[in-house]
């Protein structure tokens, strides 16, 4: 083993080497706050690389921008010792690599429109909310439902809703355009229909790794589980008791079913809070507790963590 990567993973707590050395394979990382998901991602995209993996083969797909800069700057850094170009290892977030995708099977994917512009201008007499729901109804027809306007339109009992949602596409058809949404769905069509364009990107997605798991929504879970068949050489990272996205089509029973999915997964927990003091782990584990639909698990402090908890009472509340 790379003197570099040895170091960096005798840095890692027990809980975050177990996970980042797991044998290559379906592996879910519950990872709850505070845990060190980032860290364990960096090590095991080290690990993998120190293994023999090529860095061109290794994808990470991750929920947002931000998150995506991240974890590119701080792989590019483990990856220097070990000679490795930055950039070698393809970070993204699931609209950025859908993009490259449709690029890469000669789609085209400019210009690429903001929806919410494109409503005030079918429907400028909407209101905010009105405009929020019908937003919220074309992005769960493409990605959850995902069927196409010809097959709504071609429902005799199609709502309004359905029936905006056919002029809407009808709109993106004369301006020959795209919206977000066409990035993930679009890339999971044309890998459907193109089975060189798939071999080639699951070559490119050989070792997956797919943070913050617990907020994608179905076409992004669908697209994840396509590139990393049938190997399955897939390593998830999410917590389900920090599902918030359900108004953006996520579904935590996703995560908790995921192992019909995928045969033979196998779960490694993170389980040391690395932000908070013990008052603070030990009451929020008891308010988290009363979720019912969650995986048991340990949550701890790390034992050397300072601060207190701190009661003040509200006159507001």
């Amino acid at each position: 083993m790379h003197p570099a990567v040895h170091e960096r993973l005798e840095r890692l707590t027990a809980d975050q080497r177990g996970a980042a050395t797991a044998p290559p394979g379906p592996v879910l990382c519950v990872a709850p706050a505070g845990s060190g998901k980032t860290t364990t991602l960096v090590a095991r995209i080290a690990w993998l690389v120190d293994g023999g993996a090529d860095p061109a083969t290794i994808a990470a797909i991750t929920f947002n921008k931000r998150a995506a800069e991240e974890l590119a700057e701080r792989a590019d850094v483990a990856l220097e010792p070990l000679g490795i170009d930055a950039g070698a290892v393809r970070v993204r977030t699931f609209h950025a690599l859908g993009r490259e995708i449709l690029r890469d099977a000669g789609r085209p994917v400019e210009p690429l429109v903001d929806r919410a512009e494109v409503i005030v201008d079918l429907w400028p007499r909407t209101t905010l909310a009105e405009r929020g729901r019908l937003d919220t109804a074309f992005s769960r027809l493409k990605l959850d439902v995902a069927v196409t306007a010809e097959q709504v339109a071609a429902d005799p009992d199609a709502g309004p809703v359905a029936r905006a949602f056919v002029e809407y596409e009808a709109t993106l058809d004369a301006r020959s355009a795209i919206d977000f949404d066409d990035l993930v769905r679009g890339s999971l069509d044309a890998l459907e229909a193109d089975a060189a364009l798939l071999a080639r990107w699951r070559e490119r997605c050989s070792h997956l790794l797919v943070d913050e798991v617990q907020d994608v929504d179905r076409s992004q879970l669908r697209l994840a589980l396509l590139l990393a068949a049938p190997d399955n050489r897939v390593f998830l990272v999410g917590d389900d008791d920090q599902s918030i996205y359900g108004w953006r089509l996520a579904d935590v029973r996703r995560v908790l079913a995921i192992g019909s999915a995928l045969p033979g997964l196998r779960r490694v927990d993170l389980q040391v809070n690395h932000r908070c003091p013990a008052p603070v782990v030990d009451r929020a584990v008891r308010l988290i507790a009363h979720n019912q639909e969650r995986f048991d698990k340990v949550i701890r402090p790390r034992p050397d963590a300072p601060g207190a908890l701190i009661l003040a009472p509200d006159a507001a509340d």
